[in-house]
This record gives structure tokens, sequence and C-alpha cells, in this order.
């Protein structure tokens, strides 16, 4: 079952058999039903054994692999007759067949390729034009999980009703709808935060995935659509979701590569930064040290030969890039060691400057512990923004962007 734009989605719940959107929340506990000799099975039991088969699944999809296209649904123009120019104007667009998850953890299917035909949905939606921009409106494609009933098949009426028979749908059959809708309908469509990492998913009312936009062109008079760009199917809010396959061929090239130049090992590494002691202008920014156990660094990283170069740079309101302040470099040895980056007071650090720290160590003679294993990653570097609190002293901004 398949439906092809005819309408914007809609705001609200309507008495279309093909239109329920209702997503389920994940349960608080599976129930499963219990087979035994004699039992008696009614229609609410085979409801019951398909709903927990359903749940669980829609629930892995959902928590562990997450929302988005799976392959292909990627958007073209399409011009005809066959043999036009590709520039030729059209107002076709074609979306490829493929598959999806959406925000309820359930899967759509596009078993062939679509076709939409932009200049008849604006001749049935001509209030689309109050959003654009001069002639050209911009419209995005979006992709919903829609069931039908189908197949009816004869069904026996209550013996004390006035009917002697009736027809029931014996089926229901799991499809999709692709609509075009406006960059107001889109925003409430688009991938939104959840939570707290760590918290579940909420579902959305009615979970859409948004394939790509474009920009349709409208006549002089504004009453029809003459022509379309190229769809954009790289925009940020189309979703993709990697096979396993593909994420275990990355995650190895990523560990490869990242143990090539030193960014991950056994051995001590450095991690994050910390600001203490501050002033109006002046403070400490210390780097910490993850060692194990009681393996430490066998010497200071500092010291020559195998010297730690610390740099510091300030980003500045014109775009360019300045020598910090200058500033004492010194390592804390111990269970809390790490590289401390000291301004004295009136140093010359400023409220909302933006930094960026670097720590470079030579890769020949590198800082190791008592087992050889080398200090990593060999450069390491951080950016981090200083602002004033409460009593007037400089700390770490929540955020570099804030």
């Amino acid at each position: 079952m398949s439906r092809t734009l005819t309408r914007t989605i809609p705001k609200t719940q309507t008495l279309d058999p093909c239109g329920d959107t209702t997503c389920l929340v994940p349960p608080a506990e599976f129930v499963r039903l219990r087979y035994f000799f004699g039992q008696r099975l009614g229609v609410v039991d085979f409801f019951d054994e398909q709903s927990y088969l359903v749940g669980k699944q829609r629930f892995h999809n959902l928590l562990a692999h997450g929302v988005g296209v799976l392959c292909g649904l990627r958007a073209t123009r399409y011009v005809f007759p066959q043999g036009s120019p590709p520039t030729a104007d059209t107002t076709l667009l074609r979306v490829s067949r493929g598959a999806a998850l959406d925000a309820c953890g359930r899967e759509i299917v596009v078993g062939w390729d679509q076709c939409i035909d932009v200049a008849a949905w604006f001749a049935q939606h001509p209030e689309a034009a109050q959003s654009a921009d001069e002639l050209n409106l911009r419209l995005w494609i979006a992709l919903c999980y829609r069931e039908c009933p189908s197949d009816p098949a004869p069904a026996p009426r209550d013996p004390c009703g006035c009917e002697t028979n009736g027809c029931e749908f014996a089926r229901i059959r799991e499809g999709f709808e692709l609509s075009l809708v406006t960059d107001e309908e889109a925003e409430e469509m688009a991938p939104r935060d959840v939570g707290n990492a760590g918290e579940c998913p909420k579902p959305l009312p009615d979970s859409c995935l948004l394939l790509a936009n474009f920009v349709a062109t409208l006549d002089q008079q504004g009453k029809k659509v003459v022509n379309i760009s190229g769809p954009d199917n790289d925009i940020p809010e189309r979703l993709r979701l990697l096979p396993t396959a593909e994420l275990q061929e990355l995650l190895l090239q990523v560990s490869t590569d990242a143990g090539s130049a030193g960014l991950s090992g056994r051995g001590p590494h450095l991690r994050t930064l910390t600001f203490e002691n501050g002033g109006v202008d002046s403070g400490t920014l210390s780097i910490g040290i993850q060692t194990t156990g009681t393996d430490q660094l066998s010497r200071d990283p500092l010291a020559a030969p195998a010297q730690i170069a610390a740099k510091v740079s300030r980003f500045k309101d014109d775009g360019t890039w300045e020598v910090a302040p200058v500033f004492t470099a010194s390592y804390v040895a111990g269970t809390s060691s790490g590289i401390n980056l000291d301004w004295a007071a009136g140093a010359g650090l400023i409220d909302g400057g933006r930094y960026r720290v670097l720590l470079e160590s030579d890769r020949e003679q590198p800082p190791v512990d008592q087992k050889m294993r080398p200090l990593t990653p060999y450069s390491w570097a951080r950016h981090f923004r200083l602002v004033k609190d409460a009593g007037g002293n400089l700390v770490l901004a929540e955020s570099l962007y804030a």
C-alpha cells in the first residue's frame, strides 16, 4: 500500500482508516501469552500475541538502531518525455525505492520508485504560496508510515443483532505516504532532542522522516509551479542508519588510524582540562594525565630532551589568531598527575576570551611510563572559553559557542 501526495500532513486525526498515526510508547513491561491444552483463544488473545511481537520488534528498532533511512529513498528531478535534456523544465519528482525506520521504530518499505507531481500538488494547495520568497517556494519531501485495513472477508454478526451477515477486513497492510510540506511544517517534523543522554526517546504524535528539499519556481502571477530545482538529499534533517557491516568497517578504520596517530592505547594519555584559582585576569589551566594503576610517567614530560611543547593562542573577533599571554608550564606527578599552565595576576586573560591549547611531544623519545607505553596522543588540542563568574573571577564557560 502506498499513497503519493494528495494533501499536506494533517494537523489533527481524521476518520480516514489509513490515517492512523498513533505512535505507541514502549511499555513498562512485556507480557506474552502462555499456551496450554484445552485453552480457549479469542480475538483479544490473538491481538495480544501480535502486539507482543510487533512491540518487541519496534522497541528493538528504536533503541538499538535509531531513526533514519536504511537505503535508497533519494529524490531527483524527473524530466519527461525521455530523451529531453536533463536541465529542461519539469515539475516532476522521482523518489527511489528504499527503506527506513521512523521515530516509533516502525519499518517503512517503499518497494518501487515513486513520482510526485509538484504542479498538481500546488494546484490543490494554493495557500502554500504564502510561504514563497518572491516566486521561489522551498518544499520538503516527507515520508510517513501508514497502514490500511485490507482483504475484506465474511464475518458473522452478533446473534442478538438485527443483521444476518457481515464483512470485516482480514488484513492490515503496512505502507507509506509521501508528502510535500512547507518550511513551517518541516520544522515541526525536524529531528529534535529527546532529553539528556541515556534517556529513552519520546515518540512524536506523527513520526515522519524528511528526505530532501527543493525549490519550486512559480509563474509571474504566483498561481502555478513551472519548474523545480534539483533536490538536496544531503540535508542535516535526513538521518541515515548504517548497516552493521559498514559500521564495523568504519570502526576498524578509525581504530587503525587512531593507533597509528598515537590517539589511543593502554598507556597514559591526556584527558580533559579544568581551570582553577581564577582571578580577574589570571588562573591555572590543568590538563589531566590518565595513568593505569600505579604506573606513572618515568620523568617530567616537560623536561628536555623529549620535551612536550605547550602553546596557547587566542582567537580574536576579527577572525585572526594571536599568541596568548605568557604562562608558566609545570608537571604535577602522583595519582592526580597532569600539566598546569599558570597565568599570574596581571597576565591579561580576558573575559569572553576564546583560546586554543596545543600540546605536542617528540615521537622519537616520547614521555613513557615504566612499561615503555608512550603518553598519547602525540598531538593534543582543545578549545576553551573564559568568562567571569558572579565574583568577577575567570572560569571555564560551559560552552565554547554560548
